[in-house]
């Protein structure tokens, strides 16, 4: 009998609707063993490392929630022996993971999986201070874009969100209300290196000192592996390369600036280099960092960001 283990955060804005769509329906399908998994509030790595300790050879992982509770599901694949298959239904604000692998509803997803409508993925993969963080299908970003995914967890935000009744236009809407009230801050400290070249152009001050131009400090930088990125703007089709990402910064305080970086990223792609071998952030002081994988956000102590493709690939299901 077919294992489906059945990711999801009983927390979620959505929460109703995974059980009247997904739990309840797996139930009464025949033919399929399920269990649950409730996403903790507790890290990623620990909620995934939990999640492996169930997991067999076969599992279908479902997950059924929002880029968060997919990121749970995507690091257990990945940090499983066993040979498992991730199929992920968007039950979140932007679904970049349920997007980018084709959205489904679940009866659908299991008519695609028992068709063999599979393919693989390679995530990234990210690493702070020379130690293992985690791993990413869609995109890891630092600085500004990742310090306003904090708004999502503002319990007023959260309730609004539960109603049903807002979706993109409002989560939009807080997003920027939260920039015009935050872009005068500095995200990202002025001397970073991207792999030994410097992102910002330094200029020495009379006194000696290293100086930046004011305002065009970079805010930014995002590592994308998804056709899209938080549902707008485009990405490229790198998660099934086994060798290639995407690379993207911007000096986004500017009104102008950002207003350009949209138009491009929304109707065209984001503007950046495609990557092959590993990319390093170096600080030459230690700095405290916002640091951002599909949502799910965490402050960290970084002297060195290394991002690379993973060697590894996992078995998702695909739109046939």
């Amino acid at each position: 009998m077919q294992r489906v283990i059945i990711v999801y955060n009983p927390r979620s804005s959505k929460q109703a609707l995974i059980q009247d769509e997904v739990i309840k329906p797996m139930r009464a399908i025949k033919g399929y063993q399920v269990g649950k998994y409730e996403v903790k509030q507790i890290p990623v790595e620990e909620n995934a490392k939990n999640l492996t300790k169930i997991l067999m050879d076969g599992d279908l992982i479902l997950v059924a929630g929002g880029d968060g509770t997919a990121t749970v599901g995507l690091n257990a694949a990945m940090m499983t022996e066993a040979k498992v298959t991730l199929g992920v239904l968007g039950y979140g604000n932007f679904n970049d993971m349920a997007n980018m692998l084709g959205e489904h509803k679940c009866e659908d997803l299991l008519a695609d999986f028992q068709r063999g409508s599979i393919r693989q993925l390679y995530p990234l993969e990210a690493r702070i201070n020379g130690e293992f963080f985690r791993y990413a299908a869609c995109y890891f970003s630092i600085g500004m874009f990742a310090e306003s995914t904090e708004e999502f967890n503002v319990k007023d935000t959260r309730n609004s969100l539960k109603k049903g009744k807002k979706r993109l236009a409002y989560s939009i809407k807080k997003l920027m209300r939260w920039y015009f009230s935050s872009r005068k801050r500095n995200f990202l400290p002025p001397d970073i290196q991207l792999n030994d070249t410097p992102i910002n152009n330094m200029r020495i001050a009379k006194n000696g000192r290293k100086n930046i131009t004011r305002g065009r400090r970079t805010t930014d930088v995002l590592f994308v592996n998804s056709d899209t990125v938080a549902k707008m703007m485009k990405g490229g089709n790198y998660w099934q390369r086994k060798d290639e990402y995407l690379v993207s910064h911007g000096k986004l305080k500017n009104v102008f600036r950002l207003g350009v970086f949209m138009m491009k990223s929304i109707l065209f792609h984001l503007p950046g280099k495609v990557m092959s071998q590993e990319t390093k952030i170096d600080f030459s002081t230690p700095s405290e960092i916002e640091i951002q994988a599909e949502g799910e956000y965490k402050r960290v102590q970084l002297t060195e960001l290394v991002v690379k493709k993973s060697d590894k690939a996992i078995n998702v299901i695909t739109k046939s």
